[in-house]
């Protein structure tokens, strides 16, 4: 049969003309019209968004998480848990995102409770576990990523990434499910669920495609494909909240002049500062009130772990990094206990950060020194400000000051080159949000740096609930994020009649008496375009030789703009589609449509044979290619 299926070529034989710009998508002034475009709309299929009668959003963060939900018949109530970590002997809103495997790999316990249990085990019954620890930003900006790959858990042990995924969010969904019963004496119907995932703006579409499956393996959704899940980008979803805050939500350090408020035309700027990443869009209110993107989601891995990268690099030039090696092998407990100490610490508004040191560390071989010692000799060496005192590693403001520096120079660099673009020069709000954004160091330096007579720098009260709250109003309405801008430029590969001196020569090819030219790229959407929610593209394609039992469409990607063939530089291949064609009748005269559903957090492509009225539908798989 392969040899009976092959690519397509357009009924009219024509390529669609591309927007025009330049080769470089940074540029977003060029190609983002100030009009605003019309765009064919129409909402998914399946489910409809009217249907779900609960919408409930997980917010999966690098060092915590926590999840929302809210009904169709009281959508101003948003439900949230904030009594994370209560038989720990804490009240918190979300929970570290820590999970326990058994030996065999099956889930054990997840978030404080896993911390709890791993600590609790033995040192040989620890040895069999699997215990992971902030291991979502493994999937940031991997090239590499797929349903195979492995991952490290803190003693060396491997499992596949997806699987630990899926229990995480398993979990989660159990969590919430169970909570509602208790809470609400609840017990809904899996199908009335819409469940939202949150995934950084930033990410590749290859890790978002990893979370869905994750959530199909975790149980959120019963197919794969199915529009009961929702992917909202994290600053998204936090813009959405930031509109909605009441009088009083906001910290009490905003005058009551710099109330937000949302005409059409205002322009804001919201940086999502999470535990891996710095996460920015760009957003202005249009006339309808729906939300337009100013330019595409920008940032870095500048979050709070940076600041924990910074903490364990002085510990090695205090106890030396063969030390640090050996005591994170093997007291790996006492490694965690420590790390989830001071990333609690970290956030604190005092000065000075005093840092437990577990009983395992303070007794650990110190090259015949003790801890007391090694800290009197590193501060007499370096001139800092440090001290071992009961127990605690006390550091000064000025030690913790520079533990922050790289990642707050980063990113208000990055802010500091975003307002400097024409199209932000009116800009009106900066929102902080984000678990990170508690950090009083974080908000101050922003502050500091940002605010004046034209722009008010905002933070939310409960700063790290804003993503997962206006996750649960996007689930409601996806179109609310109505236009956005596209980061690569896509299409899909096709033959067309070959013409001299259009055409390149080495891409001529003869199929049953056509000379067609292989390997164009048609193309759906520019690098820096704008586009509108649930925006198609449709092209009809015919096969090319006689007796052909369908056509395979291979669909690409490239950060470049003005693309011709699908074998230039930086194109890539990022999926497929096979629509099989088993009715004859026609032969070549028969015809396939291909739409192509955009504009949204996730591409969806759609294909129809007329002749057989044969559907294949899929979303564009980027980990199997």
């Amino acid at each position: 049969m392969e040899d009976q299926i092959d690519s397509g070529r357009t009924a009219d034989d024509g390529v669609p003309a591309g927007a025009d710009g330049t080769d470089n998508p940074e540029q977003d002034d060029i190609s983002v019209a100030e009009t605003d475009p019309e765009v064919d709309e129409r909402a998914s299929s399946g489910h409809s968004e009217d249907l779900f009668k609960i919408v409930a959003a997980i917010d999966f963060g690098t060092t915590f998480s926590g999840y929302a939900y809210s009904f169709a018949d009281e959508k101003q109530r948003i439900y949230t848990n904030k009594n994370w970590g209560q038989t720990q002997g804490f009240l918190l809103h979300k929970t570290p995102t820590c999970l326990l495997l058994r030996p065999d790999g099956e889930f054990e316990a997840f978030g404080f409770e896993a911390v709890s249990r791993y600590n609790d085990l033995s040192e040989e019954e620890a040895e069999e576990y699997y215990f992971y620890d902030r291991f979502k930003m493994k999937l940031f900006d991997n090239k590499d990523l797929h349903t195979d790959i492995l991952l490290e858990e803190v003693r060396g042990k491997q499992q596949m990434a997806v699987h630990v995924f899926a229990m995480s969010l398993r979990y989660m969904r159990e969590h919430l499910l169970r909570a509602m019963k208790t809470n609400l004496d609840l017990d809904p119907d899996p199908s009335d669920v819409r469940w939202v995932l949150t995934v950084p703006a930033i990410w590749d579409e290859n890790s978002k495609q990893f979370m869905r499956e994750a959530a199909h393996r975790g149980r959120l959704i019963d197919s794969l494909y199915s529009n009961q899940l929702v992917i909202a980008l994290e600053p998204e979803a936090a813009s959405l909240y930031c509109r909605t805050l009441p009088v009083g939500m906001l910290g009490s350090s905003v005058d009551a002049g710099a109330r937000p408020s949302f005409e059409p035309g205002t322009k804001y700027l919201v940086v999502d500062a999470g535990g891996g990443t710095i996460d920015i869009v760009a957003h202005k209110i249009r006339k309808d009130g729906r939300i337009r993107e100013l330019f595409r989601a920008t940032g870095g891995a500048w979050g709070g772990t940076m600041i924990d990268t910074q903490f364990l690099n002085l510990l090695n030039k205090i106890f030396g990094e063969d030390f640090m090696r050996a005591f994170k092998n093997e007291c790996p407990k006492d490694f965690v206990e420590l790390l989830q100490d001071f990333e609690i610490k970290k956030r604190s508004e005092c000065d000075t950060l005093r840092v437990s040191l577990p009983y395992n560390f303070c007794n650990f071989r110190h090259f015949g020194r003790s801890v007391q010692e090694c800290i009197k000799s590193f501060a007499a060496q370096a001139e800092a400000e440090i001290k071992f005192s009961s127990g605690k590693f006390v550091m000064s403001s000025a030690v913790v000051d520079e533990l922050f520096q790289d990642s707050l120079a980063q990113i208000n660099g990055h802010i500091a080159s975003l307002m400097r673009r024409s199209r932000l020069k009116d800009v009106k709000y900066i929102f902080l949000v984000g678990g990170f954004a508690e950090s009083a160091r974080l908000q101050r330096s922003i502050k500091d740096e940002f605010s004046n007579e034209n722009v008010s720098v905002l933070i939310p009260e409960e700063a790290s609930l804003a993503v997962v709250r206006g996750a649960v109003a996007f689930g409601r309405d996806p179109s609310c994020i109505c236009q956005r801008i596209c980061r690569y430029t896509y299409g899909v590969g096709s033959y067309l009649p070959f013409e001299n001196g259009v055409h390149r020569a080495d891409l001529r090819v003869e199929s049953d008496g056509m000379v067609l030219c292989k390997n164009i790229l048609q193309v759906w959407a520019e690098a820096g375009e704008v586009i509108g929610h649930n925006e198609i593209w449709k092209e009809t394609y015919t096969p090319i030789i006689t007796n052909q039992k369908g056509i395979i469409f291979e669909f690409y990607k490239s950060m470049r703009r003005k693309v011709k063939y699908t074998d230039e530089p930086e194109v890539v291949k990022c999926g497929c589609l096979v629509v099989e064609m088993p009715n004859m009748t026609g032969d070549k005269a028969r015809s396939v449509d291909l739409e192509v559903i955009f504009g949204g957090t996730e591409i969806r492509v759609v294909g129809y044979d007329h002749t057989s009225n044969t559907t294949r539908e899929t979303y564009i798989d980027f980990l199997t290619t």
